[in-house]
């Protein structure tokens, strides 16, 4: 390996589609709105850009009351920043079976 290069970790990626606390995906309010807007219809690049344009555009920008906090409560307020609307993106993919990580750059 050359010097100054990090090594890359191999992942399984099923773990990418794994429910966790905050991205609790199957909560009956994340399974209405996708049900509702019929995002399991659609290809693919189209539903990852209405999931995406819907938490960019109709969750309003606002601070919650924390930052670790269900993916489900970010859409109950209705407003989160950067990392709360990255959740709920995040469990809105998995729960259209995307894989979905979030990392610190």
């Amino acid at each position: 390996m050359k010097k100054g290069l990090k090594e890359i970790k191999i992942v399984d990626s099923a773990v990418y589609l794994k429910e966790t606390k905050m991205l609790d995906f199957s909560a009956k309010s994340i399974r209405r709105l996708i049900e509702n807007r019929g995002w399991g219809s659609l290809p693919e690049i189209e539903r990852v850009k209405a999931i995406y344009n819907f938490v960019k555009d109709e969750i309003l920008f606002g601070y919650n009351v924390d930052d670790h906090i269900k993916a489900s409560r970010v859409l109950k307020d209705g407003y989160g920043q950067c990392n709360t609307k990255g959740t709920l993106f995040m469990a809105l993919l998995r729960a259209c079976i995307f894989h979905a990580v979030f990392t610190a750059l």
